[in-house]
């Protein structure tokens, strides 16, 4: 088994040049005490968790359905105490403000369905601001590549990955603010 995967802050991009990669072990890249994620010790309920696929993906076997399943339950698991309302954001009747609502989504992209294909995953999750627009707080990637039928479980094991590092970002931000 081979696989390279770079796990990225901000805004990322999936370049691929040649074939020329060389096989890698992760590399962590973000350091989740840099992040601007004061606001989230607010959010009290998560309104839109959600995993959107992007090519070739559902030929590889990565159901956006199946990852927003496996995210939801993850988050859930991994932030205890938290609400999880199932919807694609808030409602104009929600009498929470909107700064204690809070999203976690994905995108996963795949390249290639061959014998080798690649993988760019991205999740961004915060609060929500006035405007009812999400406000990024939190953001990381993964990009990677492997044998076409190995990406599946490699995108399924970073975006529980990515969830879990989520949750412990989360966490500790929440502990943070309960003793100010």
């Amino acid at each position: 088994m081979w696989e390279r995967a770079i796990v990225m802050s901000g805004l990322s991009v999936l370049v691929l040049v040649g074939i020329g990669f060389t096989p890698a072990a992760p590399v962590l890249g973000a350091n989740p005490d840099s992040v601007p994620v004061a606001d989230m010790r607010h959010i009290k309920k998560f309104v839109a968790v959600e995993v959107q696929t992007q090519g070739t993906a559902e030929k590889l076997g990565i159901s956006a359905a199946e990852l927003t399943d496996v995210t939801r339950v993850t988050l859930l698991n991994k932030v205890p105490g938290i609400a999880l309302e199932v919807s694609s954001g808030p409602s104009s009747d929600a009498p929470e403000r909107l700064n204690q609502l809070g999203f976690f989504t994905c995108e996963v992209w795949t390249v290639g369905e061959q014998y080798i294909a690649a993988y760019h995953v991205d999740c961004n999750a915060g609060s929500y601001t006035a405007q009812k627009m999400p406000g990024s707080l939190w953001n990381q990637a993964i990009l990677g590549y492997g044998p076409k039928d190995e990406v599946s479980d490699a995108v399924r094991k970073g975006v529980r990955a990515m969830v879990e590092l989520f949750a412990s970002t989360f966490a500790g931000v929440r502990a943070d603010g309960a003793g100010r």
